[in-house]
């Protein structure tokens, strides 16, 4: 018996080794596919294309009588493998040309721009907010700029678009403020060049961005920014459309709404004195959700978190509808209402099926 397990557990071996040759094989054709990419300015990530991958092998293990969620997951870990060595250059730059870009920005989300724009090869100024001195440095640093992309408080904000008639000609504004009914109508009521609106929707503290997204806004003159947005899809980001007031809805549900839960979460921790290192004897890997949420609310901006909570003009209401919501479902639990909140349970897994 022992003879035959061992014979087994050799041809195992046997074919462990051949699918390493095999997926070395793979590797070694995504890198040659990453660089006819790099040199045609090719987004790296096509959901298309991984899609249809996925679906097609599915099929295939069902014929073969192997499980078709198995087959995806070992699939979804290769493609995302082989993204990494596709991106083996730098990434293609659409605009070698372009003038300097400059990025006044207060958090993280302005060093991402930075960061992936001198990854491809364009020439960046960039300036904390904190670090502007309004009188003394925009008539200097706004000289022979064409692109600046700003991230500032509202209150740097208004004394910033005051001085955007004097940028040269045609010079693309970006903004990446949350709240876009104030800063975008803002800008777009002084300046009357090319202006964009952008925000990312995803971890910012990340090192790889495929299979992220980005929402964006038309403001002004969007065929003089649009080689821009395909400068994003060659980062591997995937970009959405959307127009001002779904943005700023949208954005209450992102980030708004969450930040008012977390806020008032921590609250509860210590108001009711939780120790979260006990919580962590009881359930590990809720703890670490906890903290995960709780370190990422106390690293980034608070004024940030201030401004969005604060300063978008239906956050209020919509706090008071959520809070209503609260208040029904406390009704229906206290009264035994068991045939309505099982209602409200079909109806959400019909909306995630």
């Amino acid at each position: 018996m022992i003879n035959q397990i061992n014979l087994l557990r050799n041809q195992i071996d046997i074919l462990d080794k051949e699918l390493l040759n095999i997926l070395k094989k793979r590797i070694d054709l995504v890198k040659k596919i990453g660089l006819i990419k790099y040199k045609n300015g090719l987004p790296i990530y096509i959901p298309e294309r991984e899609k249809n991958i996925i679906t097609l092998r599915k099929k295939e293990a069902i014929k073969k009588g192997i499980s078709p969620d198995f087959i995806e997951d070992i699939l979804y870990r290769i493609i995302n493998e082989s993204y990494v060595h596709e991106k083996t250059k730098i990434f293609k730059n659409i605009k070698p040309d372009f003038p300097k870009i400059l990025i006044i920005s207060n958090n993280k989300i302005g060093n991402f721009f930075k960061k992936m724009l001198i990854l491809t090869g364009y020439s960046i100024h960039y300036i904390k907010e904190k670090n502007l001195n309004i009188n003394n440095d925009i008539n200097h640093i706004f000289n022979n700029i064409g692109m600046v992309i700003i991230n500032v408080s509202i209150y740097c904000l208004k004394k910033i678009v005051k001085k955007l008639l004097i940028l040269p000609k045609n010079c693309i504004i970006i903004d990446l403020s949350p709240m876009k009914k104030i800063s975008f109508n803002m800008i777009l009521k002084i300046y009357k060049g090319p202006v964009l609106g952008l925000y990312p929707l995803f971890n910012i503290k990340k090192n790889f961005f495929l299979k992220e997204s980005i929402m964006y806004l038309h403001g002004r003159n969007k065929t003089i920014y649009s080689w821009f947005l395909k400068q994003i899809k060659v980062w591997g980001i995937s970009i959405y459309n959307i127009n001002i007031i779904k943005h700023d809805q949208y954005i209450f549900f992102i980030e708004s709404l969450k930040y008012f839960l977390v806020f008032t979460y921590i609250n509860l921790f210590t108001i009711n004195k939780i120790s979260l290192n006990e919580i962590s004897i009881l359930s590990k890997s809720i703890n670490d959700l906890h903290l995960f949420i709780f370190n990422n609310f106390f690293i980034d901006n608070k004024e940030l978190y201030r401004n969005i909570l604060l300063q978008f003009k239906n956050n209020k209401k919509n706090i008071k509808k959520y809070l209503n919501f609260i208040n029904h479902l406390f009704f229906l639990i206290k009264n035994n209402k068991l045939d309505k909140i099982k209602n409200i349970f079909t109806k959400i897994k019909n909306e995630f099926k």
